[in-house]
């Protein structure tokens, strides 16, 4: 774990199969697993539809949050799982991150794991959703 870092964004690294975690200015870690609390789920809008239009993907989607733990690709461990749902986000279906049970948006949690089968929440904030330019 790494100390002392401020909220981080954490997206989804498909080229690396796993999730990278950067602060303001760096990356600071690749990742299987992260947990994060206080998150919000950040869409930026310019880059979704950059996406759409180009048909490739970019980077354009975050959990935004105060860094709890994570493991790394060649660690041995793993995180404890939360109870919580299941967070989805399809930039081809909607602008923003949802609840992949009821589709509701989902704005933000308060504890959220990222791992190998995806995003699940505890705590969501089921309101309408932050959307960057």
């Amino acid at each position: 774990m790494l100390e002392n870092e401020p909220r981080v964004r954490v997206f989804r690294n498909h080229k690396l199969g796993g999730y990278t975690i950067l602060n303001a200015t760096r990356v600071v870690a690749s990742a299987r697993q992260v947990r994060l609390a206080n998150v919000e789920f950040l869409v930026r809008e310019s880059g979704r539809q950059r996406m759409i239009a180009r048909g490739r993907r970019n980077i354009h989607a975050y959990a935004v949050g105060d860094l709890i733990d994570f493991v790394r690709a060649l660690d041995v461990v793993d995180l404890a799982p939360i109870t919580g749902r299941r967070a989805v986000y399809d930039p081809l279906h909607a602008p923003h991150f949802f609840d992949g049970e009821t589709k509701a948006p989902l704005a933000g949690a308060a504890h959220v794991q990222l791992d190998q089968a995806g995003v699940v929440y505890a705590g969501g904030e089921l309101i309408a959703p932050s959307v960057a330019a």
